[in-house]
């Protein structure tokens, strides 16, 4: 699948969201499609993590989970797919700009592969749905804090 990049803007601090962004335990009530998260380890530059998700797209339905290890540094947030029974890549990152006013120009990319038998054309849709929520529910959050 194609490197999927985009932008989030919100008046929070470059600190609130990311608070937000690394809030796992909070996945599961944020993210539908997200139905159980495991923190297996956490520091204050590190963390690895197992999300269980179920989605249900286009005829699909696709229950799996997936092992990242997240990179903390400053304002930057990567991660790095460990393990999966159905993804074969899950890399990203986001990288968090802070504004003349104090607000947050959020930088995401992400690029995943998967070994399901779904077609690329379909997976291509779902990020291109999927996306712009996902980045609505992230600023939705924070704003709300």
């Amino acid at each position: 699948m194609a490197l999927a990049k985009t932008k989030l803007e919100t008046f929070v601090s470059p600190d609130e969201l990311k608070d937000v962004l690394l809030d796992f335990e909070s996945y599961a009530e944020l993210l539908p499609e997200v139905s159980k998260v495991d923190v297996k380890e956490r520091s204050d530059d590190a963390a690895l993590v197992t999300f269980h998700v179920d989605i249900s797209f286009a005829g699909f339905d696709v229950k799996t989970e997936y092992t990242c290890r997240y990179e903390i540094e400053g304002r930057e947030i990567r991660w790095e797919l460990v393990d999966s029974p159905s993804l074969t890549k899950n890399t990203g990152k986001w990288v968090l700009e802070e504004t003349e006013d104090e607000e947050t120009v959020a930088h995401y990319e992400s690029e995943v592969e998967t070994n399901l038998p779904i077609p690329p054309e379909v997976q291509a849709l779902f990020v291109e749905e999927s996306l712009p929520k996902l980045m609505e529910r992230f600023r939705d959050k924070a704003e709300d804090l």
